[in-house]
This record gives C-alpha cells, structure tokens and sequence, in this order.
C-alpha cells in the first residue's frame, strides 16, 4: 500500500508542484523563504505571516488541516468579512476549468493544495 505522504513532511526539493505553486501564488506576499517578506509584503494591510513558523506557533505540530483550509478558502466561515488572502480553491478551479468535470476538477484542486500544503509543512523551522 502507497502512502499519499500526509503522515510525514516532505523535502521541499522533491514536491516540485508544491514548490512551484507556492512559488506562482504565495512568494510574492509570503517571500521565497515563506517569512512574510514577499515583495509586496510591505503594501498589505494585512501583514503575510512568517510561515516557516507555524509549527512552532502550535506546539510543535504543524496545523494541516487549518492551512488547508486557509489556502483553499472555499471552505472556512467568512462571518465578519472576506479574508486578506486569495481564495486559491477558486483560483484553481478556474485555471483547470471544465476539462475534468465536476468531480475530477475538484480532484484536481485539492491535490495542488495538498501538495501546496505539503511544500509548506517542509518550511518549518
């Protein structure tokens, strides 16, 4: 039985689609080393936060699932507002368009965020 590697953290080097996404949607707030001093850190409202520290924000555990969540942005509760952040699912799913169908474009979303995810999780410092 293969494994899909959410169990363990991956080597950023090996998850080129993690990398490259993150590199296409996140660097550019987030910073080529994920530290929040993208190039338009600086003209946010909403200062991007320092993402290699995330586990350590949470007790050592990397919070998976909430930065999912965050990426994907379709799914959270959005009660007091829009967040400061894209919502990436909606990117996603329209750069993959209906080439797929329902099922399989949204198949297809949420592997490129879990190896977006993934490519995160190896940031933790």
């Amino acid at each position: 039985m293969v494994a899909l590697g959410l169990a363990t953290p991956v080597v950023a080097q090996d998850n080129l689609v993690g990398r490259s996404g993150f590199e296409t949607a996140c660097a550019v707030c987030h910073g080529a080393s994920g530290q929040g001093d993208g190039e338009f850190a600086d003209v946010l409202t909403v200062r991007p936060p320092d993402l290699t520290k995330l586990s350590a924000a949470n007790d050592g555990e990397f919070p998976y699932l909430k930065v999912f969540q965050v990426v994907d942005g379709r799914t959270t509760m959005r009660a007091h507002g829009t967040s400061a952040m894209p919502i990436w699912g909606d990117y996603f799913t329209r750069e993959i368009g209906g080439s797929a169908g329902q099922f399989g474009t949204e198949l297809l979303v949420r592997a490129r965020i879990v190896a977006l995810v993934d490519y995160v999780q190896s940031l933790q410092k």
